[in-house]
This record gives structure tokens, C-alpha cells and sequence, in this order.
């Protein structure tokens, strides 16, 4: 007997002409989830390639600069300054 038998309510008759096409279901569902699961890791070999093997350009547009310029300072801080001790 064929793993295809019973999967409709016919008469065995008429359902034995179906299972032609429930084989080419079965047999491009097979062949689809192959052909993603060849691509998925082609693309995942190349993703990791690209990952690990690609070194990133070095920036250097903030060499030169002053980071101390970038600190905030409060408008109303006044200049500490050293007070005379009072006598």
C-alpha cells in the first residue's frame, strides 16, 4: 500500500487518482525546503565571511580634537578663585 491512501473522504477509487499530485506536493515541498536550507547557509557563510574577515576603515576625523572643549560649564559657575583670608 502507498503512504498515500485515505487522506480524502472518497471513494478509494477516486481518491487513488489524487495521489499523483499529493506525491509532486510532498516531492516540491521537500525540494523547496532543501533549496532554503541550501541558501540560508550560503548566506550565512558569507554574512560570518564578511564578519570576521573584513577589518573596518579606521576613523580619524576626532584626532586632533580637544575633548576638554567638550565639557559642559554652568553660565552661573563663577571662576573659583582663592579669597584672602579675612584678619
Amino acid at each position: 500500500m502507498s503512504e498515500y491512501h485515505n487522506f480524502t473522504s472518497l471513494p478509494p477509487e477516486q481518491e487513488a487518482s489524487f495521489v499523483v499530485f499529493e506525491r509532486h506536493q510532498q516531492e516540491n515541498l521537500n525540494a523547496g525546503f532543501r533549496m532554503g536550507a541550501i541558501a540560508a547557509a550560503i548566506f550565512a557563510v558569507l554574512a560570518l565571511g564578511v564578519y570576521f574577515g573584513v577589518t573596518p576603515e579606521e576613523d580619524t576625523t576626532a584626532k586632533d580634537m580637544d575633548l576638554n572643549q567638550l565639557k559642559k560649564k554652568s553660565k552661573t559657575e563663577t571662576p573659583s578663585t582663592p579669597e584672602a583670608p579675612a584678619k
